[in-house]
C-alpha cells in the first residue's frame, strides 16, 4: 500500500515536468526543414544583407554532397581538385518572440557562419581573429561521426525581431579538395528560466573568447608595432643612404650639365655674336654704298642747275615747254629725298654723328651740318662747292662759321675735330 501511495504520488510529478519541460520549448526550425541556397560560385560580404531570395535553390536539409545523410545533393563546382570554398544558405521565419532564449543546433562540415538579420551571431569552426571573406577557410577538418554531430548556441532573445526575420548561414571548408559538404540547423525557442545559465555561460565564454581575442590582437599589434619600427629604422637608413647617395648622383649630373649648358650657350653666343657681327659689316657696307650713291645725286644736282642755265639761255618759240622742263629741274633741285637718305645712312655708318653734333651744338643749322658731313668724308672744297650748289670762297666762309659756333681755337683743326667726335 505504501509503494502505491508513492506510486500515485511520483506519477504526477513526473507527467507535471515532462508537461512543464514539452511546454516551456518550441522548435522554430527543424531537421529536413527547407532552405533555400546558392552554390553558383561566390557572392560578395554584403550578401547576408539580400532580403529577395526567391531566385536561389530550394532544398530540404541536410544539405550538400559527398555524403549520404544529405536530403538534397548541391554543387561543388566544375572542379573536383577545387571546389567552391563557401556555399551560402538562408531561410525566412516569422517569430513570436515571447520566448526568455533560443538555441540553435547547428551541423556542419566543416565550419560555419551564422547570421540574423543581417547580424553575426557566432562562428564554429571558423577564424576568430580575422575577417571572413568567401575564401576563408574553415579552422579544423571535421571527419567521421562528428558530421553528423549537431553543436549547440544559446543566445538571447533580443537577437530575433517580433515578426518576420532573416537566418543567414555560410559553411566553409577547410580545404579545396574537401570530399564532403553539410549543413543542418534547427531553432528552438524556451521559456523556461532554466535556460538563463546557458546564456551566461554562452556570455561569459564569448566575453573570455573575445578577452583572449583582444589579448592575442594586442600581443599581435605589440609585436607588428615592433617590426614596423624596426622595418620604418631600417627603410629610414636606407632612404637616407639612398637619399645621399641620389643627391651625389643628381649634384655631379647637375655639375657636367651646368658646364655643358655653358659651353653651348658660349658657343651659341658666339655664333650669334658672330652672325651680328657679319650683319653689322654687311649693313656697313651697303649704308657706304648708299652713301656713296647719294653723294653722287648730289653732285648731279650741280649738273642740273647748269643745265636749267643753259636751257635759260636758249631762244625759241617753244617757252611753255622751257617752262615745263624747268620746273621738274626745279623740284630736283629742291626736293630733300636725296639729303633725308643720305643723313639716315651717314648716321648708321659713323655712330649717330648728326645726333652728337646737334647734341654739342645745339645753334648749327641743316646747312652747316651738312657742310660738316662732307668734311668727315673727306670732301674737297670745290666738291662740296658743286654739292651744296654755291661758290667755293662761300665753303671756307662756311668752314670758319662752323668752326666759331663750335668755339673752337685757333689752333684746332676742324676736320681733325669732326673725324674724332665720338
Amino acid at each position: 500500500m505504501k509503494h502505491l501511495r508513492l506510486i500515485k504520488i511520483i506519477i504526477p510529478f513526473v507527467l507535471s515536468i515532462l508537461s512543464n519541460s514539452f511546454i516551456a520549448q518550441e522548435v522554430l526550425i527543424k531537421n529536413e526543414d527547407s532552405w533555400h541556397y546558392y552554390d553558383q560560385g561566390y557572392l560578395e560580404n554584403d550578401w547576408i544583407n539580400i532580403n529577395n531570395f526567391s531566385d536561389w535553390k530550394k532544398g530540404k536539409s541536410p544539405l550538400g554532397y559527398g555524403d549520404e545523410i544529405n536530403n538534397t545533393e548541391i554543387s561543388f563546382g566544375k572542379k573536383k581538385e577545387k571546389k567552391h570554398i563557401t556555399k551560402y544558405f538562408k531561410k525566412k521565419i516569422f517569430i513570436n518572440n515571447n520566448y526568455i532564449a533560443y538555441e540553435i543546433r547547428l551541423q556542419k562540415d566543416d565550419g560555419a557562419v551564422v547570421y540574423v538579420n543581417g547580424k553575426e551571431i557566432f562562428r564554429d569552426n571558423m577564424p576568430s581573429d580575422i575577417e571572413i571573406t568567401n575564401i576563408t577557410l574553415s579552422s579544423n577538418t571535421i571527419k567521421g561521426a562528428k558530421e553528423s554531430e549537431f553543436n549547440l548556441h544559446y543566445v538571447d532573445k533580443n537577437i530575433f525581431n517580433n515578426g518576420k526575420n532573416i537566418i543567414s548561414v555560410e559553411v566553409h571548408q577547410a580545404y579545396k579538395e574537401s570530399s564532403d559538404c553539410i549543413f543542418s540547423l534547427e531553432l528552438i525557442g524556451h521559456e523556461n528560466p532554466k535556460i538563463l545559465p546557458f546564456i551566461l555561460d554562452n556570455k561569459n565564454k564569448t566575453n573570455k573568447d573575445l578577452e583572449h581575442q583582444i589579448k592575442d590582437l594586442n600581443n599581435k599589434f605589440e609585436y607588428e608595432k615592433t617590426l614596423l619600427q624596426k622595418e620604418s629604422l631600417e627603410g629610414t637608413n636606407y632612404n637616407l643612404k639612398f637619399l645621399v647617395s641620389l643627391i651625389s648622383i643628381l649634384f655631379i649630373i647637375s655639375l657636367f650639365g651646368y658646364y655643358f649648358i655653358i659651353e653651348n650657350s658660349k658657343k651659341k653666343q658666339l655664333i650669334k655674336e658672330k652672325k651680328i657681327n657679319n650683319l653689322n659689316i654687311e649693313n656697313l657696307k651697303k649704308d657706304k654704298k648708299i652713301i656713296t650713291l647719294s653723294t653722287n645725286l648730289l653732285h648731279n644736282k650741280q649738273y642740273f642747275k647748269e643745265i636749267k642755265a643753259d636751257i635759260k639761255s636758249l631762244k625759241t618759240k617753244e617757252t611753255t615747254t622751257l617752262k615745263s622742263i624747268i620746273n621738274q629741274i626745279d623740284k630736283v633741285l629742291e626736293s630733300d629725298d636725296e639729303w633725308n637718305t643720305l643723313k639716315k645712312h651717314f648716321n648708321a655708318v659713323y655712330d649717330n654723328f648728326y645726333d652728337k653734333l646737334i647734341s654739342r651744338h645745339p645753334t648749327i643749322t641743316e646747312t652747316e651740318l651738312r657742310h660738316c658731313m662732307f668734311i668727315k668724308l673727306h670732301l674737297h672744297t670745290k666738291e662740296i662747292a658743286k654739292i651744296l650748289l654755291i661758290d667755293p670762297r662761300s665753303v671756307q666762309t662756311g668752314r670758319y662759321r662752323i668752326k666759331k659756333k663750335m668755339n673752337l681755337g685757333e689752333n684746332v683743326d676742324l676736320r681733325d675735330y669732326l673725324l674724332n667726335l665720338d
